[in-house]
């Protein structure tokens, strides 16, 4: 990820954020007059935090269960950095990368402690998420163990930022 300058921000920027957190297609006008300020002021304001970096992008949330990815599991993953049997070594990076380009994977993260890595995976059901694990990811050099945990329930999922510099809800 790239680096952007640092630019401090105010409770207006946070307020029109928290807007646009709400609705990505909220217009300049509908957001003034949430906040409160003027067309022309929350335009300058969402270009200069889209060119410093608060904004990275605007998207649209689908219903995974909608489009048959309804079945969701967390997979930790114990990772091995010397390719076994052998003196090659796997970069973490490379690893994330590669795990990160398959179209059942929803977040990659990386992590201190047991386990190295945290998958979020969507699948259409247990049959396709086993061979998610068993055929490809378990198929990997690199991949010394797996521990998978299946969501039974889900109480939040959200992409935003909740509690933003004391600014209430």
């Amino acid at each position: 990820m790239t680096e952007k300058s640092s630019v401090s921000i105010d409770a207006t920027d946070i307020q029109i954020m928290k807007e646009l957190q709400k609705d990505g297609r909220a217009t300049n006008a509908k957001i003034s007059k949430r906040v409160g300020k003027g067309i022309s002021t929350v335009h300058a304001r969402v270009k200069a935090l889209r060119e410093h970096g608060y904004i990275e992008k605007f998207t649209t949330v689908l219903d995974p269960k909608r489009l048959d990815r309804g079945t969701l599991a967390f997979i930790l993953v114990t990772v091995t950095y010397r390719v076994p049997g052998g003196s090659k070594v796997i970069s973490q990076r490379d690893f994330c990368k590669d795990i990160a380009g398959h179209r059942l994977v929803q977040a990659v993260h990386v992590l201190s402690g047991e386990y190295d890595v945290l998958l979020k995976v969507r699948a259409k059901d247990i049959e396709e998420m086993n061979r998610f694990i068993v055929d490809f990811l378990r198929k990997k050099p690199a991949v010394d163990k797996t521990l998978t945990m299946f969501a039974m329930d889900t109480y939040l999922d959200t992409l935003s930022l909740r509690g933003l510099k004391g600014i209430p809800e």
